[in-house]
Parts: C-alpha cells; sequence; structure tokens
C-alpha cells in the first residue's frame, strides 16, 4: 500500500489527451486502448509527479499542514496508483551489480525500496561515470571496484532485524552500529560524452534520497558528477555548504547557464554559480596555477596541509552557521606515497589516518546530509581500494554517529 513516503512519478507508458468538455484530461495506453477520465482536481494533483515525489511532499507543496489534509492526499495518490498512472520511481541497477552485494555487503535494492519506511538511513549510488576527464580515464570502473574491495575491511550485517555494525579495537566500539545502509546499485546510460541520462539520473536520485531525510553517498566517477550530485541537493533543500577535499581548485570563476565545457578541474565554477550553496571549504589545495578563482565571502580555503596542524573544532567554528554540508572527496588529496590510483597526483598531500582523523573531526561536527567520493581508478591490487574504502567507512561513521546523537538528545 502506497504510504506518506513513497516517491512516486507518472507511469511512462500512458498518453495524456484533453477531456472532450475542456475540464480535467483523459489519459490512455496506446499499447491497450484503455483509458481513464479525470476531474481536475485530479488531474491536477497526478501532474505533481511529473518529477518524481512522495504524497508528503505534495500535500506540503498544496498547503496541507495537518495530518487530514495530507491522509487525504494519501488516499488521492492511492486511486492515481490503482488506475496505473503512478508508479514507484527507481533509476535502474546495473545488472550485474544488483546480482552480488553492495558497498560493505549491504542488500542491493532499487530507490523505491531504499526509501519505503525505515529500510535505510544512508543510500549508496554508484555513477560509472568519466566523461569529464581531462587526463587519465578510468573512475567510471571505481564503484564496481569498491563493492568489491569493501568486504574485506567491513561487512554489514544485522541481528534480529537491527544492524549490528562491527567492533573496532582502535576506537574501542562498534562502527556504523545501528545505521541502516542499502546500495541501489549503479546509475545506467551510456556516457560518451559529457553530460546526458546518467548524470541527470543522479541528480533526481540524490534529490528523492534527500528528501526523504536519507544520506545519500555517492561512488564516482570523475568530480564532474559532484554538480549533479548538488543540483540534487539544492533541489531538495536550501543553505548548502561544501566542504571539498581535493588537490586541486576545480574553481576558475563563477557560471550560470550552459554546461557543455563542464570538466573534472570546474565544477564549483556552476555550485557557486548557484545562490543555494552559500559556501565551500576547501582542505588540501596545492594545485599550482596561474590564477586563483575569487569568490569573496563563499569560498575559503586550507592550502596544503595547513587544516592538519588546526584542531577540528577550531576548523568547524571557522565555517559559516546554519548551513547543511555536503562532502566532496577527492582521492588526490591523499599523497601519491599513500596512493596513486587517480587521474591527477600531486606531492605534498594527506596521509590515510591524517584524512581520517580530519574527515571524522569535521564531520562529527557538522550537519552533513551527502557524500561522494570520485577520482578513484580501480587497480589490479585492493590496496587502492581498501584505503578509500576505510576513508569512506570512518566519515559515514562520524556522520551518522551525529545524526543519531542529535535524534537522541532531548
Amino acid at each position: 500500500m502506497t504510504g506518506r513516503d513513497d516517491v512516486l512519478m507518472i507511469a511512462d507508458d500512458v498518453v495524456r489527451r484533453p477531456a472532450s468538455n475542456g475540464s480535467g484530461a483523459v489519459y490512455w495506453w496506446p499499447r491497450t486502448g484503455r483509458e481513464v477520465r479525470l476531474g481536475p482536481a485530479a488531474a491536477r494533483l497526478l501532474t505533481a509527479f511529473a518529477v518524481p515525489t512522495s504524497p508528503a511532499v505534495v500535500s506540503a507543496d498544496l498547503g496541507g499542514r495537518t495530518d487530514e489534509a495530507l491522509d487525504a492526499v494519501v488516499e488521492a495518490v492511492r486511486t492515481l496508483v490503482g488506475h496505473g498512472l503512478l508508479r514507484a520511481y527507481a533509476p535502474a541497477a546495473v545488472t550485474e551489480v544488483a546480482r552480488r552485494t553492495g558497498l560493505f555487503g549491504m542488500p542491493v535494492t532499487d530507490l523505491a525500496g531504499a526509501l519505503r519506511g525505515r529500510t535505510s538511513d544512508g543510500v549508496v549510488i554508484g555513477v560509472p561515470y568519466d566523461a569529464g576527464v581531462t587526463y587519465r580515464a578510468g573512475a567510471k570502473f571505481a564503484p564496481e571496484y569498491l563493492r568489491r574491495v569493501s568486504t574485506g575491511l567491513f561487512r554489514a550485517t544485522v541481528r534480529d532485524g537491527r544492524p549490528t555494525g562491527m567492533f573496532d579495537p582502535v576506537r574501542g566500539r562498534r562502527v556504523l552500529d545501528g545505521v541502516r545502509l542499502v546500495d541501489v546499485g549503479d546509475l545506467t546510460g551510456t556516457a560518451p560524452r559529457p553530460g546526458g541520462a546518467m548524470v541527470t539520473a543522479l541528480t533526481d536520485t540524490v534529490a528523492a534520497v534527500v528528501a526523504a531525510g536519507r544520506v545519500p553517498i555517492v561512488l564516482g566517477g570523475d568530480h564532474s558528477i559532484t554538480i549533479s550530485v548538488l543540483d540534487g541537493i539544492t533541489r531538495a533543500t536550501d543553505r548548502v555548504g561544501v566542504l571539498h577535499l581535493d588537490a586541486h581548485h576545480d574553481f576558475g570563476r563563477i557560471r550560470t547557464g550552459s554546461r557543455d565545457d563542464l570538466h573534472h578541474g570546474n565544477f564549483l565554477d556552476w555550485a557557486l554559480g548557484d545562490p543555494a550553496v552559500e559556501f565551500v571549504a576547501q582542505v588540501g589545495i596545492r594545485q599550482l596555477t596561474d590564477e586563483v578563482g575569487r569568490a569573496p565571502g563563499r569560498l575559503r580555503c586550507w592550502p596544503g596541509r595547513t587544516a592538519l596542524a588546526i584542531p577540528a573544532a577550531q576548523l568547524a567554528a571557522a565555517l559559516p552557521p546554519g548551513l547543511r554540508w555536503h562532502v566532496t572527496i577527492d582521492v588526490d588529496v591523499l599523497d601519491p606515497s599513500v596512493l596513486t590510483s587517480t587521474g591527477t597526483l600531486l606531492p605534498g598531500g594527506f596521509g590515510h589516518l591524517e584524512t581520517v582523523d580530519l574527515l571524522e573531526g569535521l564531520c562529527g561536527r557538522l550537519d552533513v546530509l551527502g557524500v561522494d567520493i570520485v577520482e578513484l581508478i580501480a587497480s589490479p591490487s585492493d590496496a587502492p581500494g581498501i584505503v578509500v574504502a576505510d576513508i569512506l567507512l570512518r566519515t559515514l561513521d562520524a556522520v551518522f554517529r551525529r545524526r543519531g546523537e542529535e535524534r537522541d538528545s532531548p
């Protein structure tokens, strides 16, 4: 039965025709010849699902602020589902991935299943895309590579219906204890050039995940995908900050409009062109350039290894209050002595534990609503993937520990 938070969309095999009396609409299935006639109110309600959304979001958009109003919308939506006019929204997962387990051995499901009820706290989305690279391709193979090696580090377990995480002898506690994570596989769609169906699906998927109160965990792919992640986040919420770990600026000038020349080295041009992205905090930048992009009051950089000398509490206090944060991790923030499986190496980067300490310290203090990790190139060795998977694991543990503490606080 359809619930308040189920993400739905208009069926893709139905055609709308005007009603003969000019009121309402007729919906026709060309393959079967079946028709459904809707009155004006029902037709307007149906069009609210042209972009995938939930009855709760539609009710709020229509001004329904009471449980009774929401119940009325849910009941009307169930009628539309019964007619076959609405269906569950679920971008397809790659079949090969769906047959196996997900990241850290998580269950693999479709998006509708991931967002139904209390099935998840975080949703893993694979993006096998590297059409935005300018030097060395291969990041499109990273999502499957990370899934394969990650279970050698951590394996999700459930006992009596509750995820138990795994015990960490260093921290003296269980990691990801009580956190429900699911994997929706890889977004599909050919990507011979920048843009296309895959990045559109990424924006739609992230928007649905954030609107449902879950954390999108995006496995890139090259860094150009982060602008599509941010498009999804800012569709669902505003007042967003970006914590950007990288060796490169990825910013030249503020831009809006056409993204024909978007690539992995300039995604922040458009991010800073979005008023909903109020601040970008850059850490680890050490690229040599002719000039540096300027965004006064909205961009601050802790270059090279300078952030490592500052206590995490002090770093967090230097950021604008009241923002919700997306964390984007380019693996080339790591020093080449730690990781070489990326496209544009630069010396002078972070060590593995330094990166973990920094992310744990910041993500334990910031309101993080999304994470992506990008620019990893699959290697014949498991070692690079294990290093990156551990950084992601520790980041997620910090994010969900803070969310849990906030939820449990009086």
